[in-house]
């Protein structure tokens, strides 16, 4: 079973919830939309518990350009378009959350 962590806020942190999920053997990974995607960024002190974490975090393209953060990445990120967003959402997820 895959669940996808979507966060489209700041947030201060996702590691109770991605720790809790792991714990049951759940597949975790992270889309981020909106704010959310200053998570990955190099300037915010919790991308290092991202990376402690080890998600698979995607990132809507648009929304990491529009605030000038493509170049202050962090961590890995799957820079994904408006179609392949619907696509994680819709078929390669078996659940959602959203934070």
């Amino acid at each position: 079973m895959k669940y996808m962590i979507l966060l489209s806020n700041e947030c201060m942190s996702i590691k109770e919830v991605v720790t809790g999920l792991k714990s049951r053997n759940i597949e975790v990974e992270l889309l981020l939309l909106q704010d959310g995607v200053y998570l990955v960024d190099k300037g915010n002190p919790e991308s290092k518990e991202l990376k402690e974490l080890g998600l698979k975090v995607h990132a809507l393209k648009h929304h990491v350009v529009e605030r000038g953060i493509a170049s202050r990445l962090a961590v890995d990120v799957d820079l994904v378009d408006y179609p392949s967003v619907v696509d994680l959402l819709m078929e390669k997820s078996d659940k959602v959350i959203s934070l």
